[in-house]
């Protein structure tokens, strides 16, 4: 039953995109729902949908930091349907929403990117006096 358990975790991830339902991906798995969740929750500490969701928050980030998408083509490319869904899940699974998340990893990826001398400036600009 590992073995079983793996292979859908690998399924999951190859189709975490997809619009999928856990008795679709039982039946693929020739399992029922309730014996897929029981073995996938033992194996790997989590119900199945709940490691989908984590998998989809993941890469919904990963789009966030590196791509200039909007939240919304973000939240559809993640395999969520609902945008109020997707911004519900992604703030109780990392405490602000994408949008906040993008604005703090734009700001840290931003901080730093001028040499020492240059940053002083940046801070505290020179005053002329005219």
């Amino acid at each position: 039953m590992r073995e079983r358990a793996e292979q859908v975790r690998a399924f999951l991830e190859q189709n975490l995109t997809q619009d999928l339902d856990m008795n679709a991906v039982a039946r693929a798995a020739s399992l029922s729902p309730f014996y897929l969740t029981r073995i996938f929750k033992k194996r790997f500490g989590v119900p199945p949908y709940r490691y989908l969701i984590g998998l989809r928050i993941d890469y919904a980030s990963e789009l966030l930091r590196d791509s200039s998408l909007s939240v919304t083509q973000i939240c559809h490319r993640s395999g969520f349907n609902s945008l109020s869904h997707f911004i519900t899940t992604f703030r109780l699974h990392t405490g602000m929403s994408p949008t906040q998340y993008r604005r703090i990893v734009d700001w840290q990826q931003d901080a730093g990117r001028f040499g020492h001398e240059t940053e002083a400036l940046i801070k505290q600009p020179r005053r002329r006096d005219f």
